[in-house]
């Protein structure tokens, strides 16, 4: 595994758009693996290149168009839920109706059976569509007015916008389980969650402490003094330590992914 380099921004024409380049590799293994995954303004694009260990030439492109990251990345949700969702899981909130909303949720039909979901983004369309399209899988959406609206009750909140100022607040999921799994936050300045909110979490479990703090939700609440990096914890450093797995369930959970290449 490697740490991905910073994204590329400030595409001519597109403001919000990135290009994330990222690599990965096991030791003595036979290959390693390139991906770059670019998109904004709702289009996605992106490829796989694959290349030898031994003679490194090219052994295979994929041109994916960006398929594979949203398919990780819901991976690495629908995980995270399996860990730390509470059980007896009643709503989901959904902040954000683009194609990673629509894979969060896909991919979360395989560990729970909850089904109902408030969502919201700040345009109610994409939500709308959203939930037209998911229907017919069984997905009962409620668009609503509000980010606080989408929140308030779930038991998972699912963050996947491109924010750049605090979504949800700590004083939405007080008093109740919850797992927060936010996608947004994968460049420097991104960010979904209240810095107060990371602080007041349990358990923050990120996908690469190195990478979080300098570019997920981590990021804010580091800089602000209120969490330190060490009181993260590593979703592989979890699964490995029988004795974190097993002890009491936190109540309240926050998940940092920015994504990495080994997942």
């Amino acid at each position: 595994q490697t740490l991905g380099q910073p994204p590329l921004a400030s595409f001519v024409g597109h403001p919000d758009a990135q290009a994330c380049i990222k690599s990965a590799y096991e030791n003595g293994g036979d290959v390693f693996v390139t991906k770059v995954a670019s998109g904004g303004g709702g289009s996605n694009s992106g490829l796989v290149m694959v290349f030898s260990q031994r003679t490194f030439r090219p052994e295979a492109i994929l041109l994916d168009e960006g398929l594979l990251t949203e398919v990780r990345t819901a991976a690495a949700g629908a995980l995270a839920a399996r860990l730390f969702a509470p059980p007896e899981l009643r709503q989901i909130g959904l902040l954000g109706g683009g194609m990673q909303a629509k894979f969060q949720l896909q991919m979360l039909a395989a560990v729970t059976p909850c089904r109902r979901v408030k969502a919201w983004a700040r345009t109610l369309g994409k939500v709308e569509s959203l939930a037209k399209e998911l229907a017919a899988e069984g997905w009962q959406i409620e668009v609503v007015a509000s980010a606080e609206q989408a929140c308030s009750e779930a038991g998972l909140i699912l963050t996947t916008t491109p924010s750049r100022e605090p979504l949800v607040h700590a004083s939405w999921v007080q008093g109740r389980p919850v797992l927060i799994t936010a996608i947004g936050a994968d460049s420097v300045g991104k960010q979904e969650l209240d810095p107060t909110l990371v602080a007041a979490a349990d358990l923050v479990v990120v996908d690469s402490r190195e990478q979080c703090v300098e570019r997920g939700e981590l990021q804010h609440a580091v800089k602000a003094g209120l969490k330190s990096a060490a009181s993260a914890v590593e979703l592989g450093e979890w699964l490995a330590d029988e004795r974190r797995r097993s002890g009491a369930r936190p109540r309240l959970v926050v998940f940092d992914s920015t994504g990495v290449a080994v997942q």
